[in-house]
């Protein structure tokens, strides 16, 4: 298999603010700083989505159903979303390479973007993925973002869930690591 970053058959949409170049991925949806039309098809086999990022594949998925799906640290709802958000800023931190710097520009309309997508009813969509079709990857001490509640309760429902020791919400080589046993 091509490596994981390079493949075609691979996409990979970041969560909020963020962009797929910092972590390698040569076929990414930025949807934070471009007009992307999330109603067309993505093309692939899989699909990677980190924070709220997982909502915007979610959408995508209940449309076209088309694709294998890996939800990393999924950010659902947006109950308490600034405290949440403020506390992993001040706890975990974000990378802040040069790159991320011309996000700031897109903060206002990333903003709105991101409060149409929690309208999106992600758990009835997860509610009728097969369950081979889909993994949440969960890093432990991801103490703020990822919806815990949520994603134990559909692990209950037999959905894969992988909690990876060392990883908090940012993309890391231990979440890598994991990514790369599901593919």
């Amino acid at each position: 298999m091509e490596k994981l970053k390079e493949n075609k058959r691979i996409f990979y949409i970041p969560g909020w603010m963020d962009i797929g170049e910092i972590y390698g991925f040569k076929n990414n949806l930025d949807i934070w700083d471009n007009e992307i039309n999330l109603d067309e098809r993505i093309d692939a086999d899989t699909v990677i989505a980190h924070s709220l990022g997982s909502v915007a594949l979610l959408y995508n998925w209940n449309i076209y159903r088309n694709f294998r799906i890996i939800l990393i640290n999924p950010v659902f709802v947006k109950d308490n979303i600034f405290i949440r958000w403020s506390k992993y800023i001040i706890f975990e931190g974000v990378r802040s390479p040069v790159k991320r710097i011309k996000l700031m520009l897109f903060a206002v309309p990333a903003f709105y973007k991101a409060m149409k997508l929690f309208s999106i009813p992600v758990v009835d969509i997860i509610n009728i993925v097969p369950h081979d079709k889909i993994t949440i990857i969960m890093g432990e001490k991801d103490r703020y973002l990822c919806d815990k509640r949520i994603v134990n309760s559909l692990e209950k429902k037999g959905v894969d869930v992988v909690r990876v020791k060392n990883a908090g919400h940012n993309y890391n080589s231990n979440i890598e690591d994991e990514i790369m046993k599901i593919l």
